[in-house]
């Protein structure tokens, strides 16, 4: 046993040493070979995931553009209503004007004819 001496045992350590060394890496090796496998996957995953939202923005852009130019329609169906109530306002008030002058133009009239129904009975 003693063949080889402290010499021998000192090797034997490093080898051993050494091997430990050399299944830890291997440990670590196979580690960063799942890792990087499933790093992979998530990158296409995630490169899928990029385009469904790219996918699904262009068909909100469409959509907000279509909203925007139906705000606008309304926008002017609201302007142009809003002039035909203006020009409706304006007839009714003329329209009013020209009632009270009809009105006291009744009156009058009435008012002579009661005075020549008066002057007839009386």
């Amino acid at each position: 046993m003693d063949i080889g001496g402290a010499r021998l045992l000192t090797q034997k350590s490093k080898v051993e040493g050494l091997r430990l060394h050399i299944n830890i890496a291997n440990d670590e090796i196979t580690k960063a070979e799942v890792a990087k496998a499933k790093a992979e996957k998530d990158v296409i995953k995630l490169a899928k995931s990029i385009q469904a939202n790219k996918d699904t923005l262009a068909e909100a852009d469409a959509d907000l553009e279509e909203l925007d130019r139906e705000m606008a329609e309304c926008a002017q169906a609201v302007n142009e209503i809003k002039d035909k109530v203006e020009d409706a306002k304006t007839q009714e008030e003329n329209s009013k004007t020209k009632l009270d002058d009809v009105k006291s133009r009744l009156d009058e009239v009435s008012e002579k004819i009661r005075g020549f129904k008066k002057k007839e009975v009386g």
